[in-house]
């Protein structure tokens, strides 16, 4: 059975439905202009809306996701942050990880720049040892060390057998990677 596995699944309001199966080990794409339904497919995958039309059926699944807008606690030491996600999520804190990411550790959340505010959102999305990832419009706010720094993250997690869905406007990025390609 697949990880997750939408058919004929929709909203009302979208003049579509979904026919997608997620395995293990699947690297998928997802693009398309504003309102073709990227956001509702996610939702639909989280089970934050269920459908008006169709089925999804899903496995018991641990997910990190990483909206497009990441919203962290302002106000937090990024070191404080990550050890009380820690210890949510039950997981180590990945050092080698922390280290490629290079986030400035001691300061607080909203001294942040874009790039590190969106490396900490991204970096807090794989612990935790989730069964798939989902990641909407991880480029945003990365410049290119840190865009390659993602890239390079994102082939050993499918090496180490983590399902990847990522919702993007740039797919030609992660094109290499993909062995699906949904365009909306």
């Amino acid at each position: 059975m697949p990880l997750i596995k939408l058919d004929h699944a929709g909203k009302k309001y979208l003049n579509r439905t979904f026919d997608l199966e997620i395995n293990e080990k699947d690297f998928i794409l997802v693009s398309g202009e504003n309102g073709n339904g990227k956001t509702t497919l996610i939702h639909l995958l989280l089970g934050f809306t269920h459908p008006d039309l169709g089925t999804v059926q899903s496995k018991k699944l641990k997910i990190g996701y990483l909206p497009e807008k990441a919203m962290l606690p302002s106000f937090v030491p990024v070191m404080k942050y990550l050890e009380t996600l820690s210890r949510i999520k039950k997981s180590k804190i990945d050092q080698k990880l922390l280290l490629e990411f290079n986030i400035p550790l001691f300061k607080s959340i909203h001294e942040l720049s874009k790039g590190n505010h969106q490396k900490l959102a991204l970096f807090s999305t794989f612990m935790g040892n989730p069964d798939l990832i989902i990641l909407d419009e991880p480029l945003s706010g990365l410049d290119h060390e840190g865009a390659g720094m993602l890239k390079k993250c994102l082939l050993k997690k499918k090496e180490e057998g983590l399902s990847i869905m990522i919702s993007t406007h740039q797919p030609e990025f992660f094109m290499e990677m993909a062995n699906q390609h949904l365009k909306l």
